[in-house]
């Protein structure tokens, strides 16, 4: 089952990174990322299409992102 997530996070290849690399240590099957840049906030919205194989819940992977410094805001997109 596919599951989006939209971040909000620092500008930049070390807030992607940072997202991306906790997300495959936890075992989650990224199929897409997406970053565009806000224009003079410094920030960027990370859009990432994730695929639950192992029914590790989309909630877990929230959770794992919120505790990252670089990560502002997440939520779950239909």
């Amino acid at each position: 089952m596919e599951k989006k997530l939209m971040c909000r996070v620092d500008s930049g290849l070390e807030g992607l990174m940072r997202v991306v690399g906790i997300l495959r240590r936890k075992r989650f099957d990224i199929k897409g990322v997406n970053m565009e840049e806000i224009k003079n906030t410094g920030l960027a919205n990370l859009e990432i299409t994730l695929t639950d194989e192992f029914n590790l819940g989309v909630e877990q992977a929230i959770n794992q992102m919120e505790k990252l410094v670089n990560v502002h805001e997440v939520k779950e997109v239909n």
